[in-house]
This record gives structure tokens, sequence and C-alpha cells, in this order.
């Protein structure tokens, strides 16, 4: 099922598989250890499980199993047995569906726009922050999903109300700005292997990718709307007004780059992406490879 068919569930199924996006993963596991809280949680990976879920006949009450792996333990499925009168719920971090549970699982899909603001609302409310409606726009444009929650704690020690300016000085490592001077310099091919050891210094190579995939498909998005529109500044696509010099920077590269050039980008990328994301050894080895394209690719 999907997140939507999940969420409408009055009675949780005994066991249940969750697989897909990493931010869902987590806020689904944080949104059920809330509802059990008063129950008898176990958070493992495989080991003393059958006896956690028996628990509950010898001492009364209910016992939760969350289990969290990137591979499916073996004989995870014959604990379903076990759960009759408990609950065994599994959060895979793996790429590839697991057959296991039936049709006991959620799959979920990275959080769109909407869902992202909703999140910030929430966020803000918790957290009890005066934000802007730029402002949250700016974080859910700008900010990994996974990493939103600690960008926003860190924002409640500030006590005015935050605009976009706040966001700009207050949030910094996981904003997309903080690989855009790296990005920049590999689409005008320059060397960049300076900035980027650098980077790597404060960042996990395996974030690198990612953010050029969508600093490139944003770029794409930016050119589709310039050509459709004509206008040569990006306030009316993103809802809010860049600094002149990023903005200008935005629009040249954009214009820049032909379709061609954006696709064998992107596909280049993604699939150096899925390499990593599906090994086990030599993740740094590909993510070097990669970086060897993006220095030799013909257009820069």
């Amino acid at each position: 099922m999907y997140k939507k068919e999940f969420d409408k569930l009055t009675k949780l199924p005994n066991y249940m598989l969750f697989f897909g996006d990493e931010f869902h993963l987590q806020e689904y596991e944080n949104k059920i250890t809330r509802k059990f809280k008063d129950a008898n949680i176990l958070k493992m990976y495989y080991e003393t499980a059958k006896t956690h879920l028996n628990e509950n006949s010898l001492f009364g009450g209910t016992s939760v199993l969350i289990i969290k792996h990137y591979k499916v333990p073996p004989n995870l499925e014959k604990l379903q047995k076990y759960a009759k009168d408990s609950y065994l719920f599994f959060f895979y971090y793996g790429n590839k569906k697991p057959k296991i549970f039936g049709k006991n699982f959620v799959r979920f899909f990275a959080p769109n726009l909407k869902e992202k603001i909703e999140y910030i609302n929430s966020l803000c409310g918790e957290f009890n922050i005066n934000m802007t409606h730029e402002a949250k726009l700016f974080l859910a444009k700008s900010i990994e999903a996974t990493f939103l929650h600690t960008e926003i704690e860190k924002l409640s020690l500030y006590s005015k109300e935050i605009g976009v300016n706040e966001v700009k000085k207050l949030v910094f490592i996981y904003k997309e700005e903080s690989f855009e001077d790296l990005i920049v310099s590999i689409l005008k091919g320059e060397d960049f292997f300076e900035k980027l050891n650098m980077l790597l210094e404060i960042v996990d190579f395996k974030r690198v990718i990612p953010a050029i995939i969508r600093y490139v498909r944003d770029l794409y998005s930016y050119n589709l709307y310039i050509k459709q529109t004509g206008l040569s500044n990006l306030e009316g696509f993103l809802g809010y007004k860049l600094p002149f010099d990023i903005e200008k920077t935005r629009v040249d590269l954009a214009i820049r780059l032909k379709e061609k050039e954006y696709y064998e980008l992107l596909k280049n990328l993604l699939n150096y992406e899925l390499l990593m994301r599906n090994s086990d050894k030599n993740k740094e080895a590909i993510f070097w490879e990669a970086m060897s394209f993006l220095k030799t690719f013909r257009s820069f």
C-alpha cells in the first residue's frame, strides 16, 4: 500500500514492512514509537526478537519490535507467528522491495514540496518558531527532508521572526548552497578538486552526487521556465528573490547547457548514484570515478 492508504488505517496489522524514502522511514518510525509509547518497545536488528515478541504473554501488555536494516535478516518472516498479540515493524533501508510479509507493506516516495511545507509547519509549531512563508518555501526547496528537523531546531534559538535572510545566515551545512560553489566550478569546467577536498572535510562524500543531481535538475527547470516566459530572473518560479549574484550565476548556467547535455549529465550521475547505493564495497571508488567523469565532460 501507499502512505495515504496506511495513514487511513484505524488498526495496524501485527507485522508490517516499511521501505522507500529514508525521510519517511525515519518519520514513521517516530510515529509508531509515539503511538506505542506505553507499550514494551524494543528497537534492534534481530537477536532476541522471538523472546521479545513473546514477552506480552509472560508479563502482560503489548510488545512492539522495531527492526531497522539495509538487508533482510534471515528467517525474519518466521517471526510473524510470534506477532499474534504483539507488533513487528521492519524498516528496510535497502533499494529493492523485500518479498516478505505479503500485502503488509508500505512504500514511501520522496516527500513533495507540499509535504515538506506541512512538515516544516509542524516543526515550527513544535519549536514555537515564527517563520515567514517565503522562508519555509526556501527551506523546503533547499534542504534535504531528513535534515529539516535538525536545522529548524537550530532556528528555534533565534527569538525574532525568521525570514529568508535569517535562514541563509543560520542554516549552512545541509542547504543546497553549501554545495553551490563546488557545483558551479564543476559546471564551468574549472579545476574543482581543491574545493571538493575542502568540502569532504565536513560533508560525507555520499551526499555530493545527489546534491549535484538536484542542482542540475533545478537548472533544467530554470531553463524551461526561462524559455517559456522569456524572463531572465527566477523570482516568479521560486516564489522568493535570490541575491543578484546567485541568480545571475544560475540563470547563466541554466541557459548554457543544451537539452542533450542535461540528459547526458543526469543519466550518468544517476547511474553512478545507483551504483553507489547498490554496492556493498568500493563506494568511494565509484564516487571518484563520477568526479573524473565530471572533470572530462565534453560540454565543459
